[in-house]
């Protein structure tokens, strides 16, 4: 269960400036990509002809003008920034008649938050019951890379490592600034006084690291390429890096290749057979102990 606090609506700009009605952003407050947005300012600049051609738009949306508009129509001590208006910020008030391309304080805050916003949902296909992206990068550790605007790559753990490690206890995540390289052990994670090392899947610089996740580990086994994000990383040698990761259908095959081998150790050790069509256990350390923690840390994350 997603924690309450990652779960809250969040109310579209358009609605908080008065426009419309209701409306919840469902694209993380990235306006430049959102197909309601688009529209809105589509159906708005129309109006805004009709009235200057001394014509009335009609309609529901005839109503519709900017947002900006509708701000700027209130006395200076309610023109809140946008930011505040969509609760980024607690108290900030718009200085500059809301021309926020021309804004460094609104620059500011889309740079950090862009960071850390919740990554879109990639493009998952199942393999036994195990969600694999098609549309980012896999690391034979089974981490995640997926690149991002100004070229930053945002990295997380796959799904198929916690269907068989089941969730963490606790995190160890890296610090802003810190250098990763490729292969070798950026962080781990612990479960039931049990740690598990886990290999990086590019050279980088950290850039930012999800708080989330240090509060609450379980988000990263409910919702892997979501809200269970690990880290942003500006890379370093990203050309020769992806030389050594999967993509698309290769994804697939990894991960129906990794599940033949967590199934034969299951049969061996657990007697455990599964049925034709049937998905893959989910926390196979939790419900087969017997295993062993470091077998599945070894064969799989490939870390000792």
């Amino acid at each position: 269960m997603i924690p309450k606090e990652l779960n809250q609506k969040k109310h579209c700009v358009w609605m908080e400036a008065g426009v419309i009605d209701f409306k919840v952003c469902d694209n993380n407050y990235d306006c430049n990509t959102c197909k309601f947005d688009r529209s809105m300012k589509q159906t708005a600049i129309a109006n805004l002809a009709l009235l200057k051609a001394g014509q009335t738009p009609k309609g529901k949306k005839g109503k519709i003008i900017p947002w900006q508009d509708k701000m700027r129509q209130q006395s200076g001590l309610h023109q809140q920034c946008r930011h505040m208006l969509t609760q980024r910020v607690p108290a900030y008030f718009c200085g500059n008649n809301y021309d926020c391309y021309k804004c460094p304080f609104d620059q500011m805050l889309e740079d950090q938050f862009e960071l850390f916003a919740t990554p879109l949902r990639p493009q998952l296909r199942e393999v036994f019951g195990i969600a694999v992206p098609t549309s980012t990068y896999l690391h034979k550790g089974h981490t995640w890379a997926a690149m991002e605007n100004a070229g930053r790559i945002r990295i997380g753990l796959d799904d198929f490592s916690q269907k068989v490690l089941g969730p963490a206890d606790e995190l160890q995540l890296p610090k802003v600034g810190e250098v990763f390289r490729q292969n070798t052990a950026g962080m781990a994670l612990a479960r039931k006084g049990n740690k598990a090392a886990v290999l990086a899947p590019i050279d980088g610089i950290v850039e930012a690291v999800n708080p989330e996740v240090r509060k609450h580990p379980q988000v990263i086994h409910d919702y892997p390429y979501e809200e269970g994000w690990l880290f942003v990383v500006t890379p370093t040698q990203l050309q020769s890096n992806r030389e050594k990761l999967l993509a698309g259908e290769k994804n697939l095959a990894w991960i129906n290749y990794e599940s033949h081998r967590l199934l034969g150790m299951l049969e061996t050790s657990a007697g455990v057979t599964l049925p034709d069509g049937g998905a893959m256990v989910d926390d196979v350390f939790g419900h087969f102990p017997e295993i062993g923690w470091n077998n599945l840390v070894n064969q799989f994350l490939r870390t000792r």
